[in-house]
């Protein structure tokens, strides 16, 4: 009987190292059964066997606690304050990555850019410039701010 008081000790620690509803919940179980085998093992009358009163008591307790846990440890509550807080990190990040795009220039045939670069040298295009305020994240380390954007569209020919 000490061995498996043992064994199940272990596994109860082992269980509550992790603070999750599920591993709080088996830990509960596994904390009643053994609580519910040592009473049953001390309280059985001596022309009986112990091991049958320690293994009813324990699952008496066990399913106690089980029943118990449900309840106690409501995950809906804690997925449901996760849901909310992920939509506001969403929404902060929505805001923080897309905030206003003004638009400053725009016009159609070459456009020339700051380095001296014209962009459809073939043909011309539709250029639009905007004014920006946005943040990028480039890998888990980097952030780049961009001020400005250029959009190049070909223009339609033909009809």
């Amino acid at each position: 009987m000490i061995r498996v008081a043992a064994v199940a000790m272990l596994s109860l620690l082992i269980f509550s190292a992790c603070a999750t509803p599920k591993k709080n919940r088996l830990a509960l179980i596994t904390g009643s059964f053994i609580a519910g085998a040592a009473i049953g093992q001390s309280t059985a009358p001596k022309d009986e066997r112990k091991e049958l009163h320690s293994m009813y008591w324990g699952g008496i307790m066990g399913l106690t606690a089980a029943i118990a846990g449900e309840f106690i440890f409501d995950e809906g509550k804690d997925l449901e304050q996760s849901r909310l807080e992920t939509a506001k990190l969403k929404a902060e990040l929505e805001l923080f990555q897309n905030s206003n795009t003004v638009l400053l220039k725009e016009g159609k045939g070459y456009f020339k850019s700051s380095s001296g670069e014209e962009y459809f040298q073939g043909g011309k295009a539709k250029w639009r410039i905007y004014q920006i305020d946005k943040w990028v994240k480039d890998g888990p380390h980097k952030l780049y701010h961009q001020d400005k954007m250029v959009e190049l569209l070909p223009v339609e020919t033909g009809k």
